[in-house]
């Protein structure tokens, strides 16, 4: 059995501060469960991955994935160790997700805001949702924002748009969020 590369960034959950016959609602917390499975499931590369990920000033994305190229040298990083000196940074991409099952541009101004730290930021909507957002496919492309659809029933992920040279708009801000990644993994590190 595979074991999912998923921790607990320990994030306040937003939905908790709704009126309770709101929170019960679980449509979009569902939707990204079965994203992050189909995700992790379709991709070969090594990374880390964490739910509801919030990084002050930038928002709370619904997902982001770190994945890393391992080297000879195995003072590059590993699961544990995000980061290194400067010299020995391992090659390094952060992908941030903003899932939403109806308001694409609401998801599409979220992401937008990852993309201050995430090498890609994307939307992931629905099939039908997604329809609606590809008449627009044009303002994904000048901001370099990805979108994609998935089908929860089949677990398909539809690559719609996915910008191919793409990295953070502010390199601080991708500090401070692998940062925060590193703190939460040696939290976790030490609570077990």
């Amino acid at each position: 059995m595979k074991t999912i590369p998923l921790f607990n960034s320990r994030c306040r959950h937003p939905r908790r501060n709704l009126p309770v016959e709101v929170n019960r609602k679980r449509g979009e917390s569902n939707f990204v469960s079965a994203f992050t499975k189909a995700y992790i499931a379709s991709i070969a590369r090594h990374g880390i991955g964490t739910n509801e990920f919030a990084l002050s000033g930038f928002g709370i994305a619904d997902f982001i994935w770190l994945a890393w190229r391992h080297s000879a040298n195995s003072e590059d990083g590993t699961a544990l160790s995000v980061k290194k000196t400067k010299s020995q940074r391992p090659w390094q991409k952060l992908t941030a997700f903003e899932m939403k099952l109806t308001d694409w541009r609401k998801g599409f101004g979220q992401a937008y805001r990852y993309s201050y730290f995430a090498d890609l930021a994307v939307v992931v909507l629905p099939p039908d949702t997604a329809k609606t957002a590809e008449a627009e496919l044009k303002l994904f492309r000048k901001l370099d924002l990805g979108l994609w659809s998935f089908d929860k029933t089949s677990g398909k992920i539809r690559k719609i748009f996915t910008p191919r040279h793409s990295k953070p708009r502010n390199a601080k801000a991708k500090e401070k969020a692998l940062e925060s990644l590193e703190r939460s993994l040696k939290f976790r590190k030490l609570v077990k």
